[in-house]
């Protein structure tokens, strides 16, 4: 398989990953916003995937990859540290997934 046809296919399936979060709340103030949601998401996706354990592994994951972040999303801000991951993880994750009702799941 070629690069092009590659980089394609795991642009699609990034594509559908988030999809399945665009409705996904968001209580960031968006004037305050300095690392949209799906990219946030992305990455935390990407480094679990690669082998994170920790939000500091995340965000040196970020750190070294940010090219091939840019593939999928802009990352204009660069990828987040591990305390903006902290606080973002903290203020929206734990309500927005134990309650999954955005994506009509019962728990």
């Amino acid at each position: 398989m070629d690069v092009v046809a590659y980089d394609a296919e795991a642009v699609a399936e990034a594509v559908i990953f988030l999809a399945y979060f665009k409705d996904m709340p968001d209580g960031r103030q968006i004037a305050k916003v300095k690392y949209p949601l799906a990219e946030v998401l992305l990455l935390c996706l990407l480094a679990v995937i690669a082998g994170a354990e920790t939000i500091t592994d995340i965000a040196r994951f970020g750190e070294k990859k940010l090219a091939l972040l840019r593939r999928f999303r802009p990352f204009r801000e660069g990828a987040p540290t591990h305390d903006h991951l902290g606080d973002i993880l903290a203020t929206w994750m734990p309500s927005s997934f134990n309650a999954a009702s955005w994506l009509g799941w019962h728990l």
